[in-house]
């Protein structure tokens, strides 16, 4: 590990539930948490990754996608992303 460590401040539960999942994957809390950030994009990520597919859309199929059509989908998605924490 060539990084300097450092502390993150957390509640008792969440470090306890930590090492829980870094113990039953066998690796440590630190490279877990690496694993779990790396997963998440940020919100420049996600809408360099929309770019990307509307202009593959673009070049595949010749159609622009309107930005209504974008914001009805990003609605659609939003609500996917509700029931998913709701659960």
């Amino acid at each position: 590990m060539g990084d300097k460590d450092t502390s993150i401040k957390t509640t008792k539960d969440v470090r306890d539930r930590l090492r829980t999942l870094a113990g039953e994957r066998g690796t440590t809390m630190n490279d877990l948490l690496a694993e779990l950030v790396a997963r998440e994009l940020t919100a420049e990520e996600r809408e360099h990754r929309a770019q990307q597919a509307l202009e593959e859309v673009r070049q595949t199929t010749g159609l622009t996608v309107s930005e209504d059509a974008r914001a009805r989908a990003r609605s659609f998605l939003k609500g996917l992303g509700q029931e998913h924490h709701a659960a």
